[in-house]
């Protein structure tokens, strides 16, 4: 990744993968936790207890205590990066960038009662909330290399600005109505509708 922050760049696992599985069962144990006493409330010595690791693991997959109860960030697979930087897979910039951050949550499958559980633990504490629109802000920026790699001589910050701030306010809404629990168990489709709603508005 181009300009991933060291944070992003720490969080990221490929789905499936052997780190990736242990990241989860970390969370897992991480939002229990939280919602038994508190995101402040509990220690990473109890975490490490209750997930039957070492603290020194912890640190292996994330960097704090935030983190691990907000769980992990897929990697970029290699093909949607080359699909991308080839101008596809929509021909149009704002609609890429979003199939980007679209794969990234459809990455992240969770039984309903891990929705439910993460859900929770963010609606307690909304601090956790905005570090995860960061990370995700973070991620989206993250493919400006990959801009520049696609656009060549017809760079525009200026346009990429734009597309990076509308990307992101449809996942700023898709969020919000996510955590109300009311329209339905998955992000993913919720940032699709949003988006969709923002072409609506400015056909």
């Amino acid at each position: 990744m181009h300009s991933v922050s060291q944070s992003a760049h720490h969080l990221a696992a490929a789905p499936g993968s052997r780190r990736w599985e242990t990241a989860r069962r970390l969370t897992e144990h991480a939002r229990r936790l939280a919602l038994e006493h508190g995101v402040d409330g509990f220690t990473l010595d109890q975490l490490a207890e209750r997930a039957g690791v070492s603290r020194r693991t912890i640190f292996n997959y994330f960097p704090g205590k935030d983190d691990a109860v907000l769980g992990t960030i897929p990697a970029f697979r290699d093909d949607d990066v080359a699909d991308f930087v080839a101008g596809g897979p929509h021909g149009s910039l704002v609609d890429d960038l979003a199939e980007i951050v679209l794969r990234v949550l459809r990455e992240q499958p969770e039984r309903p009662d891990e929705v439910a559980l993460g859900r929770e633990v963010m609606q307690r504490n909304p601090r956790l909330i905005q570090l995860g629109l960061q990370r995700m802000h973070e991620l989206v920026e993250s493919c400006i290399g990959y801009v520049e790699q696609r656009e060549g001589d017809r760079f525009d910050r200026a346009r990429l600005d734009v597309a990076l701030a509308l990307v992101l306010t449809c996942v700023h809404v898709a969020m919000d109505r996510y955590l109300t629990g009311e329209h339905g168990e998955e992000l993913g489709p919720l940032f699709t509708s949003t988006l969709r709603t923002a072409h609506e508005l400015l056909a």
